[in-house]
């Protein structure tokens, strides 16, 4: 939901209130919020102007950063499921990882996520649609680095492909085409990456499905508002049967991961 005033629109979403005053987002700060400015500083002077900049704390304790200009989507809509778009998102994705490879973390840094072995990047967390920035049909920014931590590649990359393909169930309201074009989308992103689309890439997003709901109904037990949210809004069901899905579906989507590019086999 937005709501607008003569000086700020203010996002309702999920269980947090952010608001945009001018240029800058003011939204609620977690705790990892020191470690991830920091990480932010780091992109920006490795070159990667694609995320938000920090500007520190307002007095009521919220954080501060830049506004990224352009659209965001809690789904991919389907005039946006194009090849074009995948390959900017996975273009974008390979240069945020590629600046934060040199990001040094210390024995000082908050996660909100543990870290991952091998901890070859820092990872996103949580790259789909709803947490980038749209603008003429490709992706150019990435928003929400609040579940940043270190860990592999492929790690980050398993749950955008989940949410960019998408490798969903058909009874997953996000869901879209044919587990062969499911693969041949997925394939298409790692490709864009760098990184060859295969087994290791489908276990890695059954594992990052698993991991997910291991720490919602951990931190929903610990009275984090925004999972128990998640929990009563029924997400758990939907990750457990997109889970079931790949499982029952790996050797199909695996044949069409294999297939050349460009064929709808």
């Amino acid at each position: 939901m937005v709501e607008r005033t003569v000086d700020e629109t203010v996002f309702q979403g999920g269980v947090n209130t952010v608001r945009r005053r001018g240029d800058r987002v003011h939204r609620p700060a977690s705790a990892a919020a020191p470690t991830i400015h920091r990480l932010l500083r780091h992109l920006r002077g490795a070159g990667f102007d694609a995320a938000p900049e920090p500007f520190g704390h307002d007095d009521e304790g919220n954080e501060v950063l830049s506004y990224l200009e352009g659209d965001v989507f809690p789904a991919l809509p389907a005039e946006l499921r194009t090849d074009d778009l995948l390959t900017s998102a996975a273009a974008l994705l390979r240069r945020f990882h590629d600046a934060s490879a040199t990001f040094v973390a210390g024995p000082e840094d908050r996660w909100a996520l543990p870290a991952r072995s091998p901890a070859e990047v820092i990872c996103h967390g949580d790259i789909a649609p709803y947490n980038c920035i749209f603008r003429a049909g490709r992706v150019v920014g990435f928003i929400d680095f609040d579940t940043a931590h270190p860990g592999p590649r492929v790690w980050d990359v398993a749950y955008a492909v989940y949410r960019f393909a998408p490798l969903h169930a058909p009874t997953n309201p996000d869901s879209a085409g044919s587990p062969e074009e499911q693969a041949r989308r997925a394939a298409w992103f790692c490709r864009a990456y760098g990184l060859d689309p295969g087994a290791l890439l489908l276990d890695t997003v059954v594992d990052r499905l698993a991991a997910l709901l291991a720490s919602m109904r951990a931190r929903a037990e610990s009275g984090d508002a925004a999972s128990q949210a998640h929990i009563a809004a029924g997400h758990p069901a939907l990750y457990e049967e997109d889970i079931r899905y790949l499982r029952a579906e790996r050797e199909r989507l695996l044949r069409a991961f294999a297939a050349p590019p460009g064929s709808s086999s």
